[in-house]
């Protein structure tokens, strides 16, 4: 299983694309439950949690501008990078 977390550049200042980007992070089932209880999301493959990613960074499609995913980072000591809560609007996600 995979979840969505902040990209590991977010920190360098030369990246400034990434301050708010992300890409998939692989979990175990113990570590899924917890994402999930954390308000995180889960993905079957790397390919879909990729495809997430890009439709939570780019909802417009243009990937010319800075990622700007609808939701916030929670840190979970036991994940690498914080982990990524999308807002969600009813059945949709916010736009």
């Amino acid at each position: 299983m995979f979840t969505l977390v902040r990209h590991n550049l977010w920190t360098v200042e030369q990246f400034p694309r990434f301050r708010r980007g992300l890409e998939p992070l692989a979990v175990g089932p113990t570590t899924a439950q917890s994402v999930v209880r954390s308000g995180g999301v889960l993905f079957s493959t790397w390919d879909e949690a990729w495809d997430a990613a890009e439709g939570f960074m780019y909802p417009a499609g243009d990937m010319t501008v800075p990622a700007d995913p609808s939701g916030s980072f929670v840190d979970l000591f036991y994940l690498r990078q914080p982990l990524f809560v999308p807002e969600f609007t009813g059945d949709l996600i916010a736009a």
